[in-house]
């Protein structure tokens, strides 16, 4: 009797580690099941929405370390694009901005270039994406929706 009272703690303590182990290794897995997706690459067929300028941006973004998302959309005139951020690096927003529109700009020369972290910015793109995708937008709607996503970006919270 005495070696049960002796090992009784050891092993209770064993069997608690073991279900803690278990259960954070199925949380691990669920995580990546869901995982949003990173980029959308909006392909679209009609020469007047064309999105290859978008997409190639968004893919220059991602390589950047601290970029986890980003969403964009173009006209033939205006490349705006939203990204997310780890969140350790959510204290450096307006330097991310900064150096993500600097990058592109080299690489687009032709276009406006608006870059935010903002994340209603963020879900607005993603809706015009989505539309885009779908091909429910046309040009001038498309034009429109960028001048008033320009307008959310200059609002100040």
């Amino acid at each position: 009797m005495k070696i049960l009272y002796k090992y009784l703690p050891i092993a209770v303590f064993l069997l608690v580690i073991n279900t803690i182990a278990h259960g954070c290794q199925n949380a691990n897995e669920n995580d990546t099941q869901n995982k949003p997706m990173a980029v959308r690459h909006v392909n679209v067929q009609n020469e007047k929405t064309d999105q290859a300028a978008a997409n190639k941006a968004k893919d220059k973004l991602l390589e950047k370390e601290e970029v986890t998302e980003v969403r964009g959309a173009n006209s033939k005139k205006d490349l705006i694009l939203a990204v997310q951020v780890e969140q350790f690096d959510r204290f450096r927003l307006k330097d991310i901005e900064k150096q993500s529109k600097e990058m592109l700009k080299k690489d687009f020369p032709g276009y406006s270039i608006e870059v935010s972290t903002d994340q209603k910015i963020f879900w607005e793109l993603d809706k015009l994406e989505k539309r885009l995708e779908n091909k429910k937008i046309s040009d001038k709607k498309l034009k429109k929706k960028l001048r008033h996503i320009k307008k959310l970006m200059k609002e100040k919270p």
